[in-house]
């Protein structure tokens, strides 16, 4: 980090760009171990008040999170919590070093109108009726003014074909706290499989992802890479795994196995991809609307496990071409 300070950098551009990438939190925590007079105070002020922000948002959530657990635990509702405050404290430690502006959890399909009906009840508001009945849906939004929900019963549109066996995930995971055995978060192998799923669906185009996934990595609880491969095969994201896991170790230094990271050297396209992502990470604009298109089947077609899932991908990029 002292290397890459220097007088001529543009600290408006390097805030601008740690603001899109959602890494505000983690610069400020290397910054402010620097000697003094090395970071203008102005940027050392700003990151400070966003980090203290953060600390108070994270704990409004974590309680917001525990008082939705307690309603589905009553109600025998089963519920997996991912991201947020949770994935806060398992991969960074601190509530301060992550932005997170919502609580995602997965439920069992069958009961989404129990779900919706109890935080209907419990003053949450939905968009739900008024979806677009064209547009494939995977979760809905309930909110409250003390937080948010992200209701997911699938983890990204169906042309992606990944799989979401709830009982598995459920099965796997662990209790949140010992008075709600409902209300579990995964495996922290499950974990690495969500996350993977997660950045690819958007692109990997915010370093904050890949950071979640090298910091899981990196918190020292023992990892079964085993289980991690086989979470991917019956989640049939492998190669989306892989690519996570390969941008981790690859441009964060994350602590992945010599011998996983040689596998995944050796799986074919998996480099190459990154290599795309790094690319992306690198030069390209905001937004993943302004790539071109066959730049972005490219990459889909790349992650695909299966002919069937290639073969969605095709339709897919059919459909959408003007």
């Amino acid at each position: 980090m002292s290397e890459l300070v220097t007088e001529r950098l543009d600290w408006e551009v390097v805030l601008d760009r740690c603001w899109w990438h959602r890494i505000r939190p983690l610069t400020y925590r290397h910054l402010r171990e620097l000697p003094d007079g090395r970071i203008p105070d102005h940027v050392l002020s700003e990151l400070s008040g966003h980090a203290t922000e953060l600390a108070i948002r994270g704990q409004r959530l974590a309680a917001v999170l525990e008082e939705v657990a307690r309603y589905f635990q009553q109600a025998g509702v089963r519920v997996l919590v991912f991201k947020g405050p949770t994935l806060c404290r398992d991969a960074y430690g601190d509530l301060a070093l992550r932005e997170c502006g919502d609580l995602d959890l997965i439920i069992d399909r069958t009961d989404f109108e129990q779900v919706s009906e109890l935080l209907t009840t419990e003053g949450f508001t939905s968009w739900w009726e008024r979806r677009d009945k064209n547009r494939q849906v995977f979760a809905c939004e309930f909110e409250r003014a003390d937080g948010t929900l992200d209701v997911h019963w699938d983890l990204a549109p169906s042309w992606f074909n990944y799989r979401v066996d709830f009982d598995r995930l459920w099965k796997s995971g662990t209790p949140l706290e010992a008075a709600c055995p409902l209300v579990r978060k995964l495996s922290i192998e499950d974990s690495l499989a969500v996350l993977s799923i997660h950045g690819a669906k958007h692109w990997w185009e915010r370093i904050r992802w890949i950071c979640d996934v090298a910091e899981l990595i990196n918190r020292g609880e023992i990892i079964d890479w085993n289980r991690v491969d086989e979470a991917a095969r019956q989640a049939n994201c492998r190669r989306t795994v892989a690519l996570g896991t390969w941008l981790a170790g690859k441009l964060l230094s994350a602590k992945v196995p010599v011998a996983v990271m040689e596998r995944l050297d050796g799986t074919p396209g998996i480099s190459g991809l990154g290599r795309q992502v790094s690319e992306w990470l690198r030069y390209a604009e905001r937004g993943a609307e302004r790539r071109r298109v066959g730049e972005r089947f490219r990459f889909r077609m790349g992650l695909c496990e299966q002919p069937r899932d290639r073969l969605a991908q095709i339709l897919r990029y059919l459909i959408s071409r003007p």
